[in-house]
C-alpha cells in the first residue's frame, strides 16, 4: 500500500514511522519552515530527509503540493497534526481516501488545540481518534478511538508523553484494517459535537480575578512545550510553568497580590482561592516575587 503522509510535530514523526513499518511511504508533505520545527518538537521534514523519502514543504492548497501527491500515486493519504484543510480534489487522488488522527474523543473538541481546551475545561478523560476525512473539520466517520486518563497534577506535556506511543499504535491498527480490506466506519453524532477557537500565546495571560482552579488549569494547559501561562510584575513578564492550589475559599485580599513567601513558592491571591507558584521564570532578573507584590501590572 502506497501512503502519502501529511503532518507535523513529534506526533507526526511517530505516525509516519509506524506507517513505514507496513506500507510504502510514497511521499511526505511537511509544514512550511517553522522556527520551532526540530526544537520544541521533532521535525517531520527532518525525519523524511533522514529516511530518503520524497518530501515537499507547503500548504495543502498549493498547486505544487497537489502535483506532488498526484505524481506519488498514493492508495491512501494519512494526516497527523497537519494544520491545513485538505481539498476534496486532493483526497480524490487516493482511491482509499484520507485518514486523519485527531487528539480528542470525537465528536468532542473538533478543531485546533483540543488537548489544551480539554485541560482548561478540567477534563480527566482524553483521547485519540482515527477518522476518515470529509469536507468538514474533523467530521468524518470514526475508524478507531482510544482513551486515556490524566491526573489533576498532570499538564499538557504529560499528555503528549502519553499520546506519543498511542499515535504509533492507532496508526498500526488502522493500517491493518486497510490491509485486510475491512475498515470500520462509525458516523459521528454531530449533536454531541463541540469545538473551541484557535489558541494563541496571548491567550496564556493570567487573569487573577478568576478562580484558583481556573488559573491552575490554564497553567497546566499551556505548560511546556507550549509557551506557558504568564503574568506581569512591574511591566515585566513572568511565565508560570507549574503551580499548586493552596485553597479554593473566598478571601478579602486583592487578586494578584503575593500574600506570603513560602518554601514551595510565592502564595498568590486569586479571585477565589490561592495558588502557590511552584515554578516560574521572570523576564527581568530584578522581578522578585515576594510578599506585597502585585501581579498583573
Amino acid at each position: 500500500m502506497r501512503v502519502v503522509f501529511l503532518g507535523n510535530h513529534t506526533v507526526g514523526v511517530r505516525a509516519v514511522q509506524a506507517i513505514s513499518e507496513s506500507a510504502e511511504v510514497a511521499g511526505v508533505v511537511a509544514h512550511p519552515p517553522d522556527p520551532e520545527d526540530g526544537l520544541r518538537y521533532e521535525s517531520v521534514a527532518g525525519f523524511a530527509e533522514r529516511n530518503g523519502w520524497k518530501l515537499i514543504r507547503g500548504k495543502a492548497s498549493t498547486p505544487e503540493v497537489y502535483s506532488f501527491i498526484k505524481t506519488a500515486r498514493p492508495d491512501l493519504l494519512w494526516i497527523t497534526d497537519f494544520r491545513y484543510l485538505i481539498p476534496a480534489e486532493m483526497i480524490a487522488l487516493a482511491p482509499l481516501g484520507a485518514v486523519n488522527v485527531h487528539p480528542s474523543l470525537l465528536p468532542r473538541y473538533r478543531g485546533r488545540a483540543s488537548i489544551n481546551w480539554a485541560i482548561l475545561n478540567g477534563d480527566r478523560c482524553l483521547g485519540l481518534t482515527a477518522h476518515f476525512v470529509d469536507e468538514g473539520m474533523d467530521t468524518g466517520d470514526i475508524i478507531e478511538q482510544v482513551s486515556y486518563e490524566i491526573g489533576d497534577d498532570q499538564d499538557v506535556g504529560d499528555c503528549l508523553n502519553i499520546l506519543y506511543p498511542l499515535y504509533g499504535s492507532i496508526t498500526r491498527n488502522v493500517l491493518a484494517y486497510f490491509e485486510c480490506g475491512r475498515v470500520p466506519r462509525i458516523a459521528q453524532d454531530h449533536s454531541r459535537a463541540t469545538s473551541f477557537p484557535r489558541r494563541r500565546p496571548e491567550d496564556g495571560r493570567i487573569d487573577w480575578r478568576r478562580s484558583a482552579r481556573s488559573i491552575y488549569n490554564l497553567i497546566r494547559a499551556v505548560a511546556f512545550p507550549y509557551p506557558g501561562a504568564f503574568t506581569t510584575l512591574g511591566g515585566q513578564a513572568v511565565t508560570v510553568w507549574k503551580a499548586r492550589i493552596a485553597s479554593e475559599t473566598e478571601s478579602t485580599s486583592e487578586p494578584g497580590r503575593v500574600i506570603a513567601d513560602q518554601e514551595l513558592g510565592p502564595l498568590v491571591q486569586c479571585g477565589r482561592g490561592t495558588l502557590v507558584l511552584a515554578r516560574f521564570e521572570a523576564q527581568a532578573s530584578n522581578s522578585i516575587l515576594q510578599a506585597g507584590c502585585q501581579l498583573g501590572c
